[in-house]
């Protein structure tokens, strides 16, 4: 069946970094984050005095210019590292709701902050923690939609704990460098996290995965259970151009493997280290023996 394309050349570096999720997701989140924060330098500015219900309008603005921007990055990662072409329509979801995340978390903050309860201390340090993490949780529950069998729960689980880590980092850097750095390099921190805990928790709960292997030392993984993992030509998890949307399907239910040919019903049993050849791509299972 010749249905695929030899992907593009690409430097062998760059062919690296796109395979290894976990390097791609750290430099995604790190860069991601300090991005969106140099960004949301250019969001109104407060003055001391100004009151209360101001600030807590700013500070969701700046969050959700900086959340949009974090979000969008590690979207894009996820995409590039799957080899899907451009979704216009996913990217908008992303966009909308990584803004409304940064906004709820930002305001949601800034209000608790404003509130003198607790001491001076407890303010500066539990309450910005509890923020990040909200920021982290939000995220993280968006970003766990494309990714399949991730979930929502545990999305927000890894966001939560990312978020947590990244608010303690940016807490340590802003205490030692100038606000706007100290901003740029905390919100790549919470970046950083985020992405390392997703993909942690993606890993942790994983009992089987298709291998895609592009082309030499270009693969990608996806986790195997009851949401199919499809194949085709459309916005399926493995693209391969020239395919109808949803051509076949892999799914891993009550302990089974199966490869189901979508336009036949038929169903394939699958174990660990069987191989299966789709154009020009070789996917291969992993799974406990």
């Amino acid at each position: 069946m010749s249905t695929s394309e030899s992907p593009s050349p690409m430097p062998p570096a760059l062919a690296a970094i796109r395979s290894n999720k976990v390097l791609l997701f750290l430099l995604a989140g790190a860069l991601g984050g300090a991005a969106g924060a140099v960004l949301a330098e250019f969001a109104p500015a407060t003055r001391r005095g100004d009151p209360a219900w101001k600030m807590v309008i700013v500070t969701g603005i700046w969050s959700a210019i900086a959340a949009t921007v974090l979000a969008s990055t590690l979207f894009a990662a996820g995409e590039w590292h799957q080899r899907r072409n451009f979704r216009p329509r996913q990217l908008q979801r992303i966009l909308l709701f990584g803004t409304l995340a940064g906004f709820l978390s930002g305001t949601a903050a800034q209000a608790a902050y404003s509130i003198e309860f607790g001491s001076e201390l407890f303010q500066e340090t539990v309450v910005r923690v509890i923020y990040w993490a909200l920021m982290g949780a939000l995220l993280g529950t968006l970003l766990s939609r494309p990714v399949p069998n991730l979930g929502l729960l545990r999305g927000f689980c890894a966001g939560t704990a990312g978020g947590g880590l990244g608010g303690i980092g940016f807490l340590l850097v802003s205490a030692v460098l100038p606000d706007a750095i100290g901003r740029a390099v905390g919100i790549g921190t919470l970046g950083l996290a985020l992405g390392l805990a997703m993909i942690v928790v993606e890993k942790l709960f994983r009992e089987a995965c298709l291998e895609v292997i592009w082309a030499p030392n270009e693969t990608t993984n996806f986790n195997l259970g009851a949401q199919a993992v499809t194949i085709g030509g459309g916005e399926d998890h493995v693209f391969v151009r020239g395919l109808p949307h949803r051509f076949a399907s892999i799914v891993f239910t009550n302990g089974l493997i199966e490869y189901v040919e979508t336009a036949s019903g038929a169903r394939t049993p699958l174990k660990n280290g069987s191989r299966l050849e789709i154009g020009k791509l070789n996917l291969v299972i992993h799974a406990a023996k």
